[in-house]
């Protein structure tokens, strides 16, 4: 019956050292105050990426969409287009806002 400590062992181990960082945690950092104060007018950053296959012609109406929201932090928006006509042609076309 050797094997009997050593499960013990490696059970205590497992299960304890985690349930001891948890206790340190919890008596060391947690009754900390934090001061963490929520901005409700906070709005995040956002950027708009619109990937897109042979469909040039709708590009514009989508950034014209995209500009016309009011949303006070869009970063920037960019769009690209892969067009594939005569001959594999590869046509890049960017538009970067605000």
């Amino acid at each position: 019956m050797p094997l009997e400590p050593l499960a013990l062992t490696l059970a205590l181990v497992h299960f304890g050292v985690p349930l001891a960082y948890y206790w340190y945690a919890k008596t060391v950092w947690l009754p900390k105050p934090w001061n963490l104060k929520l901005d409700e007018a906070y709005k995040p950053k956002v950027t708009i990426i619109l990937p897109t296959y042979n469909e040039a012609r709708l590009i514009a109406d989508r950034l014209d969409n995209i500009y016309a929201q009011d949303y006070p932090r869009l970063r920037e928006v960019g769009a690209q287009s892969l067009h594939t006509s005569g001959g594999g042609l590869v046509e890049n076309r960017g538009a970067w806002s605000r």
